[in-house]
């Protein structure tokens, strides 16, 4: 695993409240209970740990509404702004 992955994993799980060894890429946001303000608490996360920038809402979702938006898309979008 990369380490921008792990990055990304360590920070959903801290957000969450879940331990990162129950974190897969194939698990969804919705099931791990995120919502709006997680998410949000997600991006400005991963661009202060990252230091990048994401363009305006690229991780701003409703977990709710999108409830196939998985761990790996979050990891695929970091590492296009990585």
């Amino acid at each position: 695993m990369r380490e921008e992955d792990k990055v990304v994993i360590q920070i959903i799980a801290e957000i969450m409240e879940v331990d990162e060894a129950d974190i897969t890429p194939e698990l969804t946001m919705y099931d791990l209970g995120a919502d709006e303000l997680d998410m949000v608490d997600v991006t400005l996360s991963l661009e202060q740990a990252m230091d990048i920038e994401f363009a305006d809402g690229s991780l701003l979702i409703n977990p709710e509404k999108e409830q196939k938006f998985t761990v790996g898309d979050v990891i695929k979008y970091a590492s296009e702004y990585y």
